[in-house]
Parts: structure tokens; C-alpha cells; sequence
């Protein structure tokens, strides 16, 4: 039964990571989804409510609670170079990418290539195997099972997506759980923590307008260029002088645009990045002393346009539903490790705002990091992981349903 079920799921596994697409355009994987779980006995398919992204449910023979397990099943705009015999398939396109947010002006450029460079083809298949598991177990199930596999996670804020359409309150969800591999942890290893698990993730940018003139002359005009620059390095003041040591915050500016030629001084700067942090109160902080750096622009005599384009908030695990996964990780042979606290994002913080959640990593190996183009899922071990996984996963919600 074991080698039966890997079997099943590394088929099906390949052909996800050989069709990759991006956030809400997860057209053909949502379609290959759909059909799976119309074929698996015991799951019956529900309308999530969006263009893509796929909600099922398994009825236990009991009425009890509602336990729902989450996976994403977006990719990312990468070319392949993993070198696996089961590479991506899926060529790049024209893409069109926002150079302002609020004026929503756009430049059109080249993605090479789409790509599962950080496991959600794992994840959407540990899923399928938890539906292949459960379903065929629903006499031994006390409540509900609710399945999702959500669109968008990479971007376009897919979290907050299905947070809309009201699935929770239909459902009366009462708990939810959610896994993502993590690449420097070996096969059989868990890593799981109470509290907060990963960052707040938010977006900014300035655009600092001064007067353009020639080159030669700056003083008949208003360089927007040095004022940016001091507005870069006033920024990373914020994190060392104005937050408590005891806080957590980055602030990273990624992208300083100016100017069209060499010899003129341009009208306008745009400064663009990313805010990091945990404490609701700190992100809140954050935005008021970032707002009063474009004040203290503005008062030298530039216009300064700030914009907070706030993401996720943090994930936040719940402490009972955290030690349940350790407890049931280590009755599952698995190693556990105490997660500690990553500045990357995590938008199943979006469910644990409505009910209480736990996230966890489940260690998968190889060699690259998440997003780099030669990240792979540790094929020795590929069918194991994902077999180890999804046993995981069936057994932490029947134990919870247990708890309801």
C-alpha cells in the first residue's frame, strides 16, 4: 500500500512541477486538481468562488468539528536550470509589471520562464495524498475535512483572496494547518514553534520630485537624486535608532530609479522595497516614521508621494495546535526541530487572523535555496518526503477533530 501510494504521488507530483503557472493563473493546474479529486473516493468538490484554485471537502461518518488543511499551488517566474528529468515545461511570456501603484502605469518585460522553485508542487501533492488517505477513511473521521488549495501565494495576495469569499463562515472552519518544505532540512525532519513564524510583509515607494535642468548647472534647478539617497540611508536608521533592540524590523530598499541620460539632472527619483517585521505595533511605527521622512523631504521644497502597500501580517501559530503537531510528528517518526522566527512571508497568516492555525516546515533537502533556478526537491528521497508528508498531515487533522 505504501510503495502504491508513493508511486501515486511522485506521478503526480512530476506533472506539476513539469506545468507550473503563475499567481491567478493556475488555470491548467486547478483543472488537474479538480480531476483528481473527482476521482478519489470519499471527496466531494466545492466551489471555492474564484477564477482558480480548487476547495473540497471529506465527510466524516460522525458529525463533529471542521479541520481544514491549506496548500498553494502557484509558481514562479524563473527558468528552470534544475537539471531534473521532469524540468518545467512552461515558457516565459510578456509580462506586464506595475511602475506605480496608484497611477497603475505599467512596463511590459520578459519572463524567461515559469518554475516550482519553492515546493508548492510538493505541497499541492502532499494535499492530493492527504484526500487519497482520509477520504478512504471517512468511517473513522468525527466532523469535517475541508481541503484547499489556494492560488496566489507568491503574489497577488491570495490568502486574502479566499478570506473573501466567505469560505470560513460557510464552512465554520474552526482550525487550519499548512506545511512548506524547506530545503536545508533532511527528509524525515519537522520544524514547528508556538507563536510567530514568520514575518509581516509589506511594500513601499516614494517618489520624490524635484526640477530637472542640465548637468552642468544643478544649482538653477532641484536634484531629486542626493535627496533619495539620504532618504536610503534614513530609512535603515529607523530599524537601529528609532525601534527597540528587542524588535524585530527590516526595512530593504530594492529598487532606486532615475534620470534618462547623462547629462541631465532629472525631475524625478523612485525609491521602492520591503518592510519585514512581527509586532503589529512596530509595523504600525514603521509607517508613521517612513511617512515623516517624506514630511522632512517636502520641507526642503521636494514633492514626495509616499505609498504603503501593506501585505500579510505575520503567521502566528497557535500554541495548542503547535505542540499537537510536535507531538504527532514525533509519534510519526520524525525528527522536530524548534522553529525560529524567518523574515520571509507567509500569507496562511490571512486564515489565522479568522481561527487558530498552525504552520510548519517539512524538510525535503537539496542543495539550492527556495526561488533560485536549480531548486529541486531531494529526488532520492522525493517519494518518501512526499509519502511522509501527506501521512503527517491526515494524521495531526484526525487528532485535532478529535480535540473539536
Amino acid at each position: 500500500m505504501a510503495e502504491e501510494l508513493q508511486t501515486y504521488l511522485l506521478e503526480h507530483f512530476q506533472w506539476l512541477h513539469r506545468h507550473p503557472e503563475l499567481a491567478l493563473k493556475e488555470y491548467e493546474t486547478t483543472n488537474y486538481v479538480k480531476n483528481v479529486l473527482k476521482q478519489t473516493e470519499g471527496v466531494e468538490l466545492l466551489n471555492l468562488g474564484l477564477d482558480t484554485g480548487a476547495l473540497a471537502k471529506i465527510e466524516g461518518k460522525e458529525p463533529g468539528g471542521v479541520v481544514a488543511i491549506r496548500a498553494d499551488i502557484d509558481a514562479l517566474p524563473i527558468l528552470e536550470e534544475s537539471g531534473l528529468s521532469y524540468s518545467s515545461e512552461n515558457d516565459g511570456c510578456m509580462h506586464a509589471l506595475p511602475i506605480e501603484e496608484k497611477t497603475g502605469a505599467l512596463y511590459a518585460s520578459l519572463i524567461p520562464g515559469k518554475m516550482h522553485a519553492c515546493g508548492h508542487d510538493f505541497h499541492t501533492t502532499a494535499l492530493l495524498g492527504v484526500a487519497k488517505l482520509l477520504g478512504g477513511e471517512r468511517e473513522h473521521i468525527k466532523g469535517t475535512v475541508i481541503l484547499l488549495f489556494q492560488p496566489a501565494e507568491e503574489a497577488e495576495h491570495g490568502g486574502e483572496k479566499v478570506v473573501n469569499t466567505g469560505m470560513f463562515e460557510k464552512y465554520k472552519i474552526e482550525k487550519i494547518f499548512g506545511l512548506h518544505t524547506k530545503q536545508n532540512m533532511p527528509v524525515g525532519t519537522i520544524a514547528i514553534a508556538p507563536g510567530p513564524f514568520s514575518a509581516a510583509v509589506d511594500r513601499f515607494l516614494y517618489t520624490v520630485k524635484g526640477m530637472g535642468c542640465h548637468g552642468s548647472a544643478p544649482q538653477t534647478g532641484l536634484d531629486p537624486i542626493p535627496a533619495a539617497a539620504r532618504l536610503v540611508g534614513s530609512l535603515q536608521e529607523i530599524v537601529s535608532r528609532r525601534i527597540s533592540p528587542t524588535e524585530t524590523a527590516v526595512i530593504s530598499v530594492t529598487r532606486f530609479t532615475s534620470g534618462t541620460s547623462w547629462n541631465i539632472i532629472p525631475e524625478t527619483a523612485r525609491l521602492e522595497g520591503t518592510v519585514r517585521t512581527f509586532n503589529p505595533k512596530v509595523r504600525e511605527q514603521i509607517v508613521e516614521l517612513m511617512q515623516a521622512q517624506a514630511e522632512g523631504l517636502e520641507r526642503e521644497g521636494y514633492q514626495v508621494e509616499f505609498t504603503w502597500i501593506p501585505g500579510c501580517p505575520a503567521t502566528n501559530n497557535d500554541a495548542d495546535l503547535a505542540e499537537l503537531v510536535r507531538k504527532e510528528a514525533v509519534e510519526e517518526g520524525f525528527h522536530v526541530t524548534l522553529q525560529h522566527p524567518e523574515m520571509g512571508g507567509e500569507d496562511f497568516s490571512c486564515y489565522q487572523e479568522l481561527v487558530p492555525g498552525a504552520f510548519f516546515h517539512v524538510g525535503t533537502g537539496g542543495k539550492y535555496p527556495a526561488h533560485n533556478s536549480k531548486f529541486t526537491v531531494d529526488v532520492t528521497f522525493c517519494k518518501a518526503a512526499l509519502l511522509g508528508a501527506s501521512k503527517l498531515m491526515s494524521e495531526i487533522v484526525k487528532k485535532a477533530l478529535k480535540a473539536s
